[in-house]
């Protein structure tokens, strides 16, 4: 897969990461998911790129909307 690239520490880091990967998945690790098998909430959502605010600020019961005046 890593074979074309040259060796060096891009290389490596893929190689580990990997690695990692195929052994979470060998001991099952990623089995029991919460949500699998079911669509993601947010699949059918509009791109929107303040997503990480206003998650945090529902989180915070704080008003989520652009129109309570935190975005000018």
């Amino acid at each position: 897969m890593f074979d074309s690239m040259p060796l060096g520490p891009e290389r490596a880091l893929r190689i580990v990461a990997e690695n990692k990967l195929r052994a979470a998945i060998d001991a099952g690790e990623f089995d029991n998911l919460p949500g699998l098998g079911k669509p993601s909430p947010l699949i059918d959502e509009p791109y929107d790129p303040f997503w990480w605010i206003r998650r945090k600020l529902r989180q915070e019961n704080l008003p989520a909307s652009p129109a309570d005046g935190w975005f000018r």
